[in-house]
């Protein structure tokens, strides 16, 4: 288990005091127990999950639509967290690549 949990603008979006409380008693229910309340949490989820798609902020966005290249370097930098030594190494040469592409164009433009 993942000891560094960072939360996604999602996972935000979702959780609330209720659910964190019941995630971290799990580990100390019996098995049957934890069966019960781990179809409860999940299913509290979906709920909020579904509450959120039918909300006036539905959107969990933080992209811009002025720059769509910028707005995939800033996911990919957020998605690097969460990826392992050789994962980021390949994510840290498409971002290499962004940046020459970007100072190219820049260059002649």
């Amino acid at each position: 288990m993942d000891n560094n949990y960072i939360p996604t603008p999602f996972d935000e979006k979702i959780e609330n005091k209720d659910l964190k409380i019941l995630k971290t008693a799990l580990p100390y229910m019996n098995g049957t127990r934890q069966k019960e309340i781990l179809m409860l949490i999940k299913s509290m989820e979906l709920k909020k999950s579904l509450d959120l798609i039918n909300s006036s902020d539905a959107s969990v966005s933080i992209m811009s639509a002025e720059n769509p290249m910028e707005n995939t370097q800033k996911m990919l930098n957020d998605i690097r967290q969460f990826c392992n030594e050789q994962e980021q190494e390949n994510i840290d040469m498409i971002l290499n690549l962004f940046s020459m592409f970007s100072t190219y164009g820049s260059m002649f433009s």
